[in-house]
């Protein structure tokens, strides 16, 4: 790509993107995500995570061990 082209690249983006709201400084990009999406994939992506990595943090036995079991 020449710098021509990237500039005219460039120049679509800022002029498509200048509506969308960024996220805050700081923060992370899925900040303006539904975090409580429930569907099959993420049942299937959750229980399958739970059992590779059981005792990772957010994971079900980290939660069963951090508030005992709720």
């Amino acid at each position: 790509m020449t710098p021509q082209q990237e500039a005219a690249f460039e120049r679509k983006a800022e002029q498509h993107f200048k509506g969308h709201r960024g996220s805050p400084l700081g923060r992370d990009f899925r900040a303006f995500r539904y975090r409580y999406d429930v569907c099959a994939t993420c049942e299937k992506f959750k229980s399958r995570f739970d059992a590779t990595f059981p005792n990772a943090p957010g994971g079900r036995g980290w939660w069963d061990r951090k508030f005992g079991g709720m």
